[in-house]
């Protein structure tokens, strides 16, 4: 299982790199519809779709709205860009409020979650949908934020990562004292932890290296985003536990499903474009 996550995660790194540094503005795009598509089929299961038509259906809608969103980022005009962008970073944070609140009742959740077909496809949409946008925002935007293209793309998936597999592998081996059981045996709170103070440090260390200015501003941003990640990835984790699956999907060996990969990225990176924008 470590080999394969280990190599899967070489092959991810290659094709990151790829797409920040060596493709074009529509290739990034397409990837990030790829990427719609692929955790938009995982939810459908996650959300207990049962025919073929309404998971394709979903597809699309989700690809639409993503579409559409990425038009009216790409052509606001700059009078009214701020405001937009502000609205839309936004929108997570009230989801990622609900999310907390689903946490602590999710022994409740379990009684009815059968009944809220409409609403798990809503839930959904709020993971993947505002992580792609966000992400297309600090592209543009945020497009020579640092020495070189695309640094603080490069610099949040360094830290985001970062906490994640510390997280997941001090926690195996020295924790003993779970966060949430119930939702997820396996995080616990020495993981966290660990993985945040490690996370902190080298996101100050990257902020010195690879940018020249706003450098409080990104230290904060990242401070409060990392902090929440636990909450995109008990969350997830949640939602899987009351669909009884163990992954979202298996198209990376070793990680699972795409979903099980963006899950600490969903919150952190929404949150942490909110703050920059809010603030800048």
């Amino acid at each position: 299982m470590l080999i394969k996550r280990i190599f899967t995660a070489i092959i991810i790194i290659f094709i990151i790199n790829l797409l920040l540094f060596k493709s074009s503005k529509y290739t990034f795009i397409l990837a990030l519809f790829v990427i719609c598509t692929i955790s938009s089929w995982e939810w459908s299961k996650i959300s207990n779709l049962g025919s073929l038509f309404c998971k394709i259906l979903l597809l699309i809608i989700n690809n639409v709205i993503l579409g559409t969103l990425i038009f009216l980022i790409i052509n606001i005009k700059i009078l009214y860009r701020k405001v937009l962008l502000l609205l839309l970073t936004f929108i997570p944070v009230i989801w990622w409020l609900v999310a907390i609140y689903l946490l602590i009742i999710h022994t409740k959740l379990i009684k009815i979650w059968y009944r809220l077909e409409k609403i798990k496809l809503l839930f959904g949409t709020f993971i993947i949908i505002p992580l792609l946008y966000n992400i297309i925002i600090i592209y543009l935007y945020y497009y020579n934020t640092g020495l070189f293209q695309n640094a603080l793309l490069l610099y949040l998936i360094i830290i985001i990562s970062c906490i994640d597999s510390v997280s997941f592998i001090y926690g195996s081996y020295f924790g003993y004292k779970k966060i949430m059981p119930t939702i997820s045996p396996n995080k616990t709170w020495e993981g966290f932890i660990v993985g945040l103070l490690l996370s902190i440090v080298i996101s100050f260390i990257l902020i010195n290296i690879m940018f020249n200015h706003s450098k409080l501003l990104l230290v904060i941003s990242s401070i409060i985003s990392l902090s929440l990640s636990i909450i995109g990835d008990l969350t997830e984790s949640m939602f899987k536990r009351l669909a009884n699956l163990k992954d979202s999907g298996s198209i990376l060996p070793g990680h699972g499903g795409i979903l099980d990969r963006i899950d600490s990225f969903s919150i952190s990176i929404p949150i942490f474009t909110f703050l920059l924008i809010l603030f800048s």
